[in-house]
């Protein structure tokens, strides 16, 4: 498992009708079993539709934390916008 660290990503998502595209950001172990993994990820989406962000945590190869928000209070394909992930033995944020 990675030891700590912070993480910061610039993203851009692709506009309008993007159906099928996922923009990601992922941190995941070298560990033949059991991994440890975050995902950063923007699903693709349907012009006229909110993009949808989703989270994902696995620890030991185990997920089930998965978080999706419907981005429908600002575009992240609008423009460039910084996204920051702190990780650390007590907590990811």
């Amino acid at each position: 498992m990675y030891g700590s660290g912070f993480f910061e990503m610039k993203i851009k998502v692709p506009h309008q009708d993007s159906a099928g595209v996922v923009t990601a950001f992922y941190l995941i172990s070298n560990k033949q079993n059991g991994h440890d993994e975050l995902d950063f990820e923007f699903l693709g989406n349907r012009k006229g539709k909110p993009i949808t962000l989703q989270t994902n945590i696995f620890t030991e190869g185990v997920g089930n934390r998965e978080q999706r928000i419907a981005l429908n209070w600002f575009d992240p394909s609008a423009d460039f916008h910084t996204y920051q992930i702190l990780w650390n033995q007590h907590q990811i944020v």
